[in-house]
């Protein structure tokens, strides 16, 4: 898989330094950086800077690190690391992980684009669709980095549909809600395979290190209820079985699903357009609209794995609260597999040797192209 190192002034350096000899036991990460930087960030960091780490170099003669500041010389390094990642999984057909970016950092540096997947829109010319989220509960956003005050506009039935159409057809063909259940229960790793996945997991030893490489960071114990509990939540993460597709639920977008017209009427053609996709599947996939201030209650997350929000904050407030160390962000209805850490650039943070950087967001994800491709 390509790597791009996302702004070398936040966290993004840290988890490839910090990861990477674990890693690499299971994929062959190549990160599009130079050598330079990351000795830089080495020395931060005291970091050892690993040996056997391939980089597709990434010229770097005028830039230093400057540790949680936004500047364009980082807005541009990590816009041309993105690029380069992405042509080259293109070239290879091997999956895309990008590290957080700073929006601001981009505008600084000229850059138009809101973030990653706008620009994957533009490059393919293609509706790529932004899910984020985890094993137990995933999130689609059929808008995502607009103002609040547009969405309303966006929701016409022709767009609707073609979102329900695209982000159906996408989880059909990535395979990634599809298994049974039961198939996989009573299953364990072995043979050096992944259900059947190809790969190069050495399955045997995969859960004992990640459990370990999970649980040594964690100096603070409050975060972790303990370590059996931690390690029977990842044996269970780590089967690729994300459950069916049975149903998706659809959030409203006005307080109450509308009410019946009393708060608006947009909830009504969210409405239509969820019976006419139906009638086109030729069956019950997509349900809603549902009320987003009680969408994700327990009792829907358990009816439910797999929601879909009208904009960004309706969708995603409830997921980041409830399983923000782990959620990731796919790309989803594109030629490629991109995933990304579901958290930012950590400025707060950076290079900052008594904090503890999170590295599960960006585990998940490796495993996640992993397991996909």
């Amino acid at each position: 898989m390509y790597i791009s190192v996302g702004d070398i002034n936040g966290i993004g350096l840290e988890l490839i330094l910090r990861n990477h000899s674990f890693i690499v036991q299971y994929c062959n990460p190549i990160y599009c950086v130079s050598f330079e930087i990351l000795q830089q960030a080495s020395k931060l960091l005291n970091i050892s800077l690993p040996t056997s780490m391939q980089v597709h170099t990434l010229d770097s003669s005028d830039i230093t690190i400057m540790p949680s500041q936004i500047t364009k010389e980082s807005g541009m390094y990590s816009f041309q690391s993105f690029t380069c990642a992405l042509e080259l999984s293109v070239k290879h057909k091997v999956g895309l992980i990008t590290l957080p970016i700073n929006k601001r950092s981009w505008n600084l540096a000229g850059i138009s684009y809101a973030g990653h997947t706008e620009y994957l829109r533009e490059r393919f010319q293609k509706g790529a669709i932004m899910m984020l989220g985890c094993k137990e509960l995933f999130v689609a956003l059929f808008t995502d980095h607009i103002p609040l005050k547009d969405v309303p506009a966006r929701i016409t039935k022709d767009s609707l549909k073609q979102f329900f159409h695209d982000f159906y057809g996408a989880l059909v063909s990535q395979q990634i809600f599809t298994r049974q259940s039961s198939e996989y229960s009573q299953q364990t790793f072995d043979k050096g395979k992944l259900y059947g996945v190809k790969n190069i997991l050495k399955s045997q030893i995969l859960h004992s290190k990640l459990i370990a490489r999970l649980l040594r960071p964690y100096r603070d114990s409050a975060m972790l209820d303990s370590k059996h509990h931690l390690h029977q939540d990842y044996v269970k993460d780590m089967l690729p079985n994300y459950g069916n597709i049975d149903k998706i639920a659809v959030l409203g977008l006005n307080p109450h699903a509308g009410d019946g017209g009393v708060l608006g009427n947009e909830d009504f053609l969210i409405g239509e357009c969820i019976q006419e996709i139906n009638q086109v599947l030729q069956k019950e996939i997509f349900v809603g609209p549902i009320a987003p201030d009680s969408a994700f209650i327990p009792h829907n997350r358990q009816k439910y794995r797999i929601f879909v929000a009208m904009y960004h904050d309706s969708g995603l407030s409830a997921l980041k609260a409830l399983y923000f160390y782990k959620s990731i962000n796919i790309s989803l209805n594109l030629p490629i597999l991109r995933v990304s850490p579901d958290h930012g650039t950590g400025f707060d943070i950076a290079y900052r040797r008594k904090s503890v950087v999170d590295s599960r967001s960006y585990l998940e994800s490796v495993y996640f192209i992993v397991s996909h491709m």
